[in-house]
């Protein structure tokens, strides 16, 4: 009986596939509107660049919701068919997964700040803060990976 409220995961997993799916849909339709204001003549303006950087940060939203999704599954259900970089053995995986994405959107905010109209001081601290969420993210991964490959095996 107990075994089986591992299954009570599934509800979360169905909201991250439902959510991954609606965020592709939405990052879908950002991109028929950039290409839209492309044709328009709009490449010829900085904002053109910050609204492409917006659509690979919707894509790569639906990724880390998707692979939240999956690793959830993997983790309390049962394996997948996923290819081998992919695959979930642990929470810490799950959350090894979810940082190097987050690693690259977080730098994509950072790059859109730097287009922001912003006074430069406010650009400045907006960027090192980016810089030092970037860098403690990266330091957090590096000592988890460090720390599981010092653990014994029984």
């Amino acid at each position: 009986m107990i075994g089986l409220t591992r299954y009570i995961v599934l509800a979360a997993v169905v909201g991250f596939a439902a959510l991954s799916i609606a965020t592709f849909v939405w990052g879908g339709a950002k991109t028929v509107l950039l290409f839209s204001d492309l044709l328009d003549g709009a490449w010829r303006k900085d904002f053109s660049l910050v609204k492409l950087l917006q659509v690979i940060d919707t894509y790569l939203l639906a990724i880390v919701q998707l692979i939240v999704a999956l690793g959830l599954y993997e983790l309390f259900i049962g394996d997948l068919d996923l290819p081998e970089w992919l695959h979930i053995r642990s929470l810490d995986d799950l959350k090894k997964s979810v940082i190097d994405v987050l690693v690259i959107f977080v730098a994509i905010k950072g790059v859109e700040v730097l287009f922001d109209s912003g006074s430069s001081a406010d650009r400045l601290r907006s960027v090192g803060a980016v810089a030092l969420l970037i860098a403690s993210l990266t330091l957090f991964r590096f000592v988890k990976t460090a720390s599981a490959k010092q653990r014994p095996t029984i």
